[in-house]
């Protein structure tokens, strides 16, 4: 009788044992379907991501001969850069600095890019537009671009205009 009640508990340890690893397979099987279902989402996200307008600015500062800054824009073209990667922000460089904004049919909507004022030389910004701002086919770009002292006084400015192709 010991024997047999013996077996009997074996026989059922061996049912449990088998019935929990089934559903540890089942859980882990699942577990890596979501996984997979999750990677392919992003995938397939990225991969459909358009890229994010920016007006991209070239202007040189030079020295006039009354000591003060010339600014001229050398350069404006619009451009795409990776949504990731696209301005999100207004730059946060302290004075002296050389500025630039763009104005999307003369509103306000593009992020301020700015870089340190070290005197003579090119500076290039990307400037990026705000959330939900695109803009289309013909509409008017102004740059606008300006060098400031250490209080924030505007020594030079200059803009030019652009039609978005």
């Amino acid at each position: 009788m010991a024997i047999f009640i013996y077996k009997k508990i074996k026989e059922r340890d061996r049912d449990i044992g088998s019935e929990r690893d089934k559903a540890m397979r089942r859980g882990v099987v699942l577990g890596v379907s979501i996984a997979v279902i999750i990677v392919a989402l992003i995938v397939i996200s990225f991969a459909t991501l358009k890229g994010a307008p920016v007006v991209k600015v070239k202007a040189e500062v030079a020295t006039g001969a009354d000591g003060k800054p010339v600014l001229k824009i050398v350069d404006v073209e619009q451009s795409e850069v990776n949504p990731l990667k696209a301005p999100r922000g207004h730059s946060t460089t302290p004075f002296p600095s050389v500025d630039a904004i763009a104005f999307l049919n003369l509103r306000m909507s593009c992020y301020w890019a700015s870089a340190p004022y070290t005197g003579n030389g090119t500076y290039e910004f990307v400037i990026g537009f705000l959330r939900g701002v695109k803009p289309k086919k013909g509409d008017m770009i102004r740059v606008y671009v300006k060098v400031c002292d250490a209080r924030g006084k505007t020594l030079a400015s200059a803009s030019r205009d652009m039609v978005w192709k």
